[in-house]
């Protein structure tokens, strides 16, 4: 539940002050890269429309100059807040999926384990109740055919051999390979 009002935090905090949103979703480049351009674009503005540096006014005639502004100069630093803003919000639901996905196959990965380990015990009439479990899915056979389980990987998210210790979509190590 709090996840889902992670990305909106993040765009309300953009629009605050520039970068704050993606620093809370720890995208520290972005927050900078943000920070940089908005309050670089802005002081360029104001220095080529000749606009008082408000240390040199008094606070009245802050707010005065503040009114008169230019539309040149307060409509490109409005579209600047509004894109970091849009794009803190995107960024945040994009780490949300993410998240979510990863921990589906997580579960996923939970469940084919306990369901093989279930399989495996009322197989073996060893006697061996040692409850140890196999870290990695095995192969699951459907008819006469073996075929390899396959899992989505938690970094690409594309489907995956899951008798391999890594994916070969992205060459990451898959969560069951250092267990083995």
């Amino acid at each position: 539940m709090r996840d889902q009002f992670r990305p909106l935090l993040a765009a309300l905090l953009a629009m605050a002050l520039p970068g704050l949103g993606h620093l809370t979703l720890r995208r520290w480049g972005r927050a900078l890269l943000w920070h940089l351009t908005i309050v670089g674009g802005s002081v360029a503005l104001f220095a080529l429309y000749d606009v008082p540096v408000a240390s040199t006014i008094s606070p009245t005639e802050a707010v005065e100059a503040a009114a008169a502004l230019p539309t040149e100069v307060t409509l490109p630093i409005a579209v600047l807040y509004t894109l970091s803003a849009v794009d803190a919000y995107l960024v945040g639901r994009a780490a949300v999926a993410e998240r979510r996905r990863a921990d589906a196959t997580a579960e996923a990965i939970r469940r084919r384990t306990a369901s093989d380990d279930g399989e495996s015990g009322d197989a073996d009439l060893s006697g061996d109740s040692s409850g140890a479990s196999s870290p990695s899915p095995t192969v699951t056979a459907t008819g006469s055919d073996a075929r390899p389980a396959e899992v989505e990987c938690p970094h690409c998210g594309k489907e995956t051999d899951a008798d391999l210790d890594f994916c070969h979509w992205c060459t990451e190590p898959l969560p069951w390979a250092d267990s083995g």
